[in-house]
Formats: structure tokens, sequence, C-alpha cells
């Protein structure tokens, strides 16, 4: 068994996660979904609620077997429901 690769989107791998030390499995590929969203919109002239839509229905939510690659999308902790710390100076 080895990682399987998303083809034609190289450029949106992020890198590679290990199972934990009680998992069983293999290193799998991990990709951005807001990137490969990005690419679906810009080259395939989706939109970007369509590229989206696509990204989850389409590809984070398949099952190919061993060494199915993992799709990350960008959070913040607000989308955990953290709030953030008033005096935490903000980055510029």
């Amino acid at each position: 068994m080895q990682a399987i690769l998303l083809a034609g989107f190289d450029d949106c791998l992020l890198g590679v996660a290990y199972p934990r030390a009680d998992e069983r499995g293999i290193p799998v590929a991990v990709y951005s979904a807001d990137m490969i969203a990005a690419r679906l919109r810009d080259s395939d002239g989706m939109s970007a609620t369509d590229a989206r839509s696509f990204v989850a229905d389409q590809i984070e939510g398949e099952w190919l077997g061993p060494g199915t690659p993992r799709i990350v999308w960008a959070a913040t902790a607000h989308d955990f429901g953290v709030r953030p710390d008033p005096d935490t100076p903000k980055s510029a």
C-alpha cells in the first residue's frame, strides 16, 4: 500500500500525515482544500461556491481505500468557537 496522490494538484500538496502511534495505517498525502478550490475556480471557470462544493462533495468525501489523501480547509480559532483574547496584540 502507498499514499494516493491527486493527479494535477501537486502544487496544492501541503505535506504528509503519519498515523499516530496507536493507529494502524500508512502515511497519507495532505492537500489544501482552499488551494484546490481556487485552482478549479481559476482553471475550470467554476464559481467560488461551486468549486468549494465540488471539493467537499467529490474529493474530500471520497474513500479511495488505504492511502486516501486528507483534505484540509484553512481555519481560525473562531471556527472552533474560540473568541480572540482582547489583550492579544493583532499582527500586522
